[in-house]
């Protein structure tokens, strides 16, 4: 294949069109009405894949970063349904959760914010970025292409893509009728329907519209109600939704997309709490995976309407996306996490939180692709975001507490818990940005390529905490009846607070890249990118006054440095990689529970350093017989300065629960203050040292069909799931009183402080001060199917299987005043028929 230079103009013209249309595709298009002609201009080999990294049509093997590619057939063959399950076939990649919000993490850059802020991993459906982490758990209806670009990508996809962007593009209406329809039954009466419909209404008019349904019983068990030592079927059942619908017009020169999508995600895996280490007296000890929560509601809606505008004016492409997004989130959780029964020690205090959080997001994004310049590719463009955020009347992160009357117990209904405050706020953001990227084509082999963005933002929050009764236990004794206080009026203490901050950065980006042979090229390139800082919800503490020092976060940012070498022939690809990251200011966060209510502790590391090589390649051995694997070595740490206020333990005091196995994990935490702990040097959160996939793929073809045998096995070493917090650390009034002592400076805390202050009791744990807690073991998931397809390729039956060895791993780990870890899912298989044409 040849290289795009300006004596191959047309066929670099075609491939830019071909994307416009969603034409990340191993096969050339087909001929089609006047409103899809442009994608008939395409000339691609046919093992030629098609990206858009770098926001015009490009093989992938020419694009100077790492990008991974995934298929539709992919998804389908290795039980690919959702952003989610992406690591299992992509290097460097996971997906974890930090309390009720997923959270993705390329090469060891993600955020462990726990809350409504968004991601440092940008992800982009169609062309909109989305700020909502809850459509990263939604199943994929109608999917194009995935292309996960790694590492920072500030120049060209904006704020929030320190890490990398996630580009998801839908199937645009086709040229002629196509459809796919299929249903799946699995484990846990797991019910799933979904499919799609596309083709001409006339012949400048087409459309496309698809769906899917998915319900489940989950996969946690169940506590006993009437015996809390056993355990009672299954719960935390999901609920999806979904449709999307496009109308793509041919207007001359002007090509028009509207675009509508609904997306419900009933989801209550994130509002787990339940505890399973560090368990204080009036807990039940339970294993992990089982659930004893008074309530757990994680339910979100999301309208979206957008409209996609393409000018072909000779020269290039210009082309407006302008979308509207509202979404609804109901979150209801029993931060405690067991059941409430009363005349249990402690229960006065169990709480429910209860929130209803409503967002508004407008944004533009204009970019004008210009290509009829000789040995030059030049991309012009600007961006406006506006995002709206507060609560919805009587629903303010209200926290509830339990009716300790003799008549209460457990499954006591919600609506016999009493107020005891809401913590309101509202926030706002704005941001613009511009943005120019230039590819000068030196000669038919070398290129260069410089660009840059210029990015601000600026933020309102103010917030409002109203107690209505000075302490929990308080709140308890005034009696059964529920306090039935209007919204504003006040009882006990007001907590008021307002504040603002503006953030700018210009992040820059530059490549060499030189074609060694066809196909096959060497590059070197640097990147930045930056997210902006962040203001907690909730005042922390309790306290106003330090809403500022404890409640406000500054912006991170991340100089990145890569080279590699990619290549593609006729039956394979591969891409090697080494890279280097400087990392400033990085975001973390701990979580404390504060007077029942869940308050982030929103933290920012001086400075981490992150260094690896990551390689994938795809070979097909026979037109039947295919590979896949990739693997990623990472050495990340955080570096001197890292002191993190997290979660010890207390070895002075006596367990309610010894833990045989690791004393450790059967001490009571150390939370409120947490505790100053000297993590530099240690591993970054979501950063194992080495993970990596290989996936086979074998057809025995029959006709147009066949029986496709598929099979993925993904592997991690150990890694810190979410909180950094590490066994030991030093209390806060040491912490202070030293550095008051010393006039402040650059003190680092002690991190067997902990230990020694509890003399006998610490010292066989000294040795374990600095490890690391909340971590998950190495581990491997397998994934297989096996498909038939009749010879007409129409009709399809798969069975398929995921996580064939049933590991039981934590997607989530958090200390705070009880340890809890959701889990991922176990063994879950079962059978999809489908029919397509």
């Amino acid at each position: 294949m040849k290289t795009y230079n300006s004596k191959t103009f047309e066929s670099r013209r075609g491939l830019r069109l071909a994307a416009m249309l969603g034409a990340t595709a191993l096969a050339p298009l087909a001929a089609s009405p006047a409103w899809a002609q442009a994608a008939a201009e395409a000339s691609v080999d046919n093992n030629t894949i098609v990206v858009t990294a770098q926001r015009r049509a490009e093989a992938v093997e020419d694009v100077p970063m790492t990008v991974t590619v995934v298929t539709p057939e992919t998804l389908s063959q290795l039980g690919v349904n959702s952003v989610r399950d992406l690591q299992n076939v992509t290097s460097g990649f996971s997906l974890n959760n930090s309390g009720t919000y997923p959270q993705p993490a390329i090469r060891g850059v993600t955020t462990t914010n726990s809350g409504s802020y968004e991601n440092n991993v940008a992800l982009w459906v169609d062309g909109l970025y989305q700020i909502t982490p809850q459509i990263l758990n939604m199943d994929l209806p109608n999917v194009q292409s995935i292309q996960v670009l790694k590492g920072p990508q500030g120049a060209l996809y904006g704020r929030n893509a320190t890490g990398g962007a996630i580009l998801l593009d839908t199937l645009d209406p086709t040229s002629d009728m196509k459809g796919n329809l299929e249903v799946t039954y699995g484990r846990f009466d797991d019910r799933r329907a979904r499919g799609y419909i596309s083709g001409p209404l006339s012949e400048n008019v087409g459309f496309s519209i698809a769906g899917t349904y998915r319900k489940t019983d989950g996969y946690y068990k169940k506590v006993s109600l009437t015996d809390v030592t056993k355990t009672d079927g299954r719960t935390f059942g999901l609920e999806q939704e979904s449709v999307r619908a496009k109308l793509k017009g041919d207007l001359g020169a002007l090509t028009a997309t509207l675009a509508y999508n609904y997306t419900r995600a009933n989801d209550p895996r994130g509002a787990f709490f339940t505890p399973f280490e560090n368990l204080t007296a009036g807990f039940t000890p339970r294993n992990l995976g089982e659930v004893s929560e008074d309530a757990a509601v994680l339910d979100f809606k999301q309208h979206e309407g957008s409209l996609k505008l393409e000018l072909d004016t000779g020269i290039g492409t210009l082309r407006s996306v302008t979308g509207y997004q509202h979404s609804t989130l109901v979150t209801t959780y029993d931060s405690d996490g067991r059941y409430s029964a009363f005349g249990l020690t402690g229960v006065a205090n169990d709480t429910i939180s209860d929130s209803l959080i409503y967002e508004d997001t407008w944004q533009e994004n204009v970019d004008f692709t210009i290509d009829a310049i000789e040995n030059l590719d030049l991309i012009i463009g600007g961006t406006y975001f506006q995002n709206k955020e507060k609560f919805g009347k009587g629903r303010e992160n209200a926290n509830y507490v339990f009716p300790n009357t003799a008549t209460s117990g457990p499954g006591t209904p919600f609506s016999a818990y009493r107020l005891a405050s809401t913590s309101d706020y509202a926030r706002k953001k704005e941001a613009f940005a511009l943005f120019l990227d230039a590819t000068f084509r030196v000669s038919d082999k070398l290129s260069v390529n410089v660009g840059g963005r210029y990015s601000k933002e600026t933020q309102d929050i103010t917030a409002v905490k109203t107690s209505y009764c000075a302490v929990l236990t308080g709140c308890a004794a005034l009696g059964a009846t529920a306090i039935t206080i209007p919204f504003g009026a006040t009882r006990g203490q007001n907590y008021n607070a307002a504040n603002g901050s503006t953030y700018s950065k210009f992040t820059p980006r530059a490549s060499i890249r030189y074609e060694i042979a066809p196909r096959t090229n060497v590059y070197a390139s640097y990147s930045q990118g930056f997210k902006a800082g962040e203001w907690n919800g909730v005042i922390p503490f309790d306290n106003a006054a330090t809403w500022r020092q404890f409640g406000q976060i500054g912006q991170e940012t991340i100089d990145a440095f890569e080279v590699g070498i990619k290549g593609a022939g006729s039956n394979y690809s591969f891409d090697l990689a080494g890279f280097y990251y400087k990392y400033h200011d990085l975001q973390v966060s701990s979580v404390q529970f504060v007077n029942g209510v869940t308050g982030v502790l929103l933290q920012s590391i001086p400075e981490a350093r992150i260094k690896g090589i990551e390689g994938n390649f795809s070979f097909n051995v026979t037109p039947e017989f295919k590979i896949n694997a990739g693997a990623t070595w990472l050495h990340a740490r955080y570096g001197d300065g890292a002191y993190y206020r997290g979660t010890s333990v207390n070895p002075a005091a006596v367990p309610a629960f010894p833990n045989s196995a690791d004393p450790l994990r059967g001490m009571t935490n150390v939370f409120i203050p947490p505790a100053w702990q000297d993590i530099s040097g240690m591993q970054m959160v979501r950063a194992p040292d080495f993970s990596g996939f290989v996936g086979l793929e074998y057809k025995v073809p029959q006709g147009e069909g066949g029986l496709t045998f598929a099979a993925n096995l993904k592997y991690t070493t150990s890694y810190v799931v979410t909180d950094a917090s590490i066994w030991g650390g030093e209390t806060d009034a040491s912490y202070t009183a030293r550095l008051a002592a010393a006039g402040g400076g650059n003190i680092a805390p002690n991190n067997q402080q902990i230990f020694t202050a509890a003399g006998a009791a610490g010292q066989p744990y000294l040795a374990r001060a600095n490890e690391q807690r909340a971590r998950q073991g190495a581990y491997a998931l397998v994934n297989a199917s096996v498909t038939w397809t009749d010879p007409t390729d129409h009709f399809y039956v798969r069975v398929w299987g995921n996580n064939l060895t049933n590991k039981i791993y934590k997607v989530h780990y958090r200390p705070t005043t009880r340890t809890y870890a959701p889990i991922g899912e176990p063994l879950t298989f079962g059978g999809t028929v489908g029919y397509k044409f």
